[in-house]
């Protein structure tokens, strides 16, 4: 695969008709990698690959050195996994200097990682910010999952895209992404006296709808990637409130770049069906906010949520939420696409959703969101830097049985 570069050429000798048709395929390729992490690797070579990883580093050494535990936390993990694939890829460069960066690395996440004293019986989520603005009319009760050992969920899910791009002057209008389906089979494996729920995750079919209007090198793109992806599973545990302890898939280690960071979106999408429940008891109506920093394709974004419940009959709730994020100032390194170099200026987004849940079962019974995101970034193709501003709208729907 070429070098991103490669697709647009703002030369003189080109014409207007070839640069809007590369624009296209660069927008779409831009899309997969920024929103699925599903973009070709255009490598410039072990040395350039890592000096990205140690600009990484340095980024999650400044945000430690600021205080933010969080953030760097999250970087130094997304060093981790780059420095591991790093080994895997060239294991005759430097390996001393390799070695060296990444028990650096572990000793940092471990350090930043390590729980906090809690109380007897305490739950270490609650330390995460839920803040409850309205308990909500009586009768009230405390929102828990409790699910059985044994207990098995399919999710299905279809994810829809549409967006804009402007790389320098050329500008594309409004262009449909084909709509992505997959499946994925939850069991729980056991539940701890805590609540906490261990469970496993085992991926099932994954493919693309064919839509009019949608492009079509996207489509072959978004294809080839996602062969070898069914029967991958993972492990994890989550909280009778719902806040995420960890998932891990088993991903074989010649499982190709792009499907390693395939897998990597899985564990964030799969966070994000969850809502985090408050400690107290609640009814019809209650309303509280979440705020947490979440990664997302080698950007951290500050986030807040707000819910409210819809309604609560026995064990089936419902809520809706709203969606605010920002994230700014920041270099955007995505281990996928480690040749393409990228500064976030500014990125802001809103969106809503609706889940239905049945508290004695792990996942969301049904549910949907939408959300709408604006961007604006400067990218370096080829040594020449250019100006470039996304909006996007992505819609997911989802159920289980």
């Amino acid at each position: 695969m070429r070098k991103i570069s490669s697709y647009i050429r703002f030369t003189g000798a080109a014409s207007k008709r070839q640069a809007y048709s590369n624009l296209k395929r660069v927008s779409g390729l831009l899309v997969l990698a920024l929103v699925l992490g599903v973009s070709p690797v255009w490598a410039e070579g072990p040395d350039d690959e890592y000096v990205q990883i140690r600009s990484l580093i340095q980024q999650a050494d400044d945000l430690n050195t600021g205080g933010k535990s969080a953030p760097a936390t999250a970087k130094y993990q997304e060093a981790k996994a780059a420095l591991m694939s790093f080994q895997r890829s060239y294991p005759d460069w430097n390996v001393k200097l390799v070695a060296f960066r990444l028990n650096y690395v572990v000793q940092k996440v471990a350090a930043l990682t390590e729980k906090p004293p809690t109380a007897a019986g305490g739950d270490t989520a609650m330390a995460t910010p839920v803040k409850l603005i309205e308990p909500g009319t009586e009768p009230r009760k405390m929102l828990r999952l409790h699910p059985n050992p044994g207990d098995k969920q399919t999710l299905s899910m279809t994810v829809k895209m549409t967006m804009e791009t402007k790389v320098g002057e050329m500008e594309t209008p409004a262009m449909k992404l084909p709509a992505i389906k997959m499946s994925m089979e939850a069991t729980v494996k056991g539940v701890a006296e805590n609540g906490d729920i261990t469970y496993e995750m085992v991926m099932g079919d994954m493919g693309v709808s064919d839509e009019p209007g949608a492009t079509p090198e996207v489509a072959e793109a978004i294809k080839s990637v996602l062969t070898g992806i069914k029967g991958l599973s993972g492990s994890g545990t989550i909280s009778s409130r719902g806040f995420g302890k960890g998932l891990e898939f088993k991903v074989p280690a010649d499982t190709n770049p792009q499907a390693r960071q395939i897998m990597d979106q899985m564990k964030d999408m799969y966070a994000q069906l969850a809502v985090p429940l408050p400690e107290e008891a609640v009814g019809p109506g209650a309303k509280w906010e979440v705020k947490l920093p979440v990664k997302a394709q080698g950007m951290t974004i500050d986030q807040k949520t707000s819910y409210e419940v819809v309604s609560l009959e026995g064990e089936r709730l419902t809520t809706k939420s709203a969606i605010v994020q920002q994230a700014a100032n920041q270099k955007i390194q995505n281990p996928a696409m480690p040749g393409l170099k990228m500064d976030l200026t500014k990125m802001v987004g809103n969106g809503s959703g609706e889940r239905t849940f049945d508290l004695a079962h792990l996942l969301p019974t049904t549910g949907a969101g939408k959300v709408h995101t604006e961007a604006s970034m400067a990218m370096n193709m080829g040594g020449q830097k250019q100006a470039m501003t996304m909006k996007m709208d992505m819609n997911l729907r989802f159920e289980s049985k």
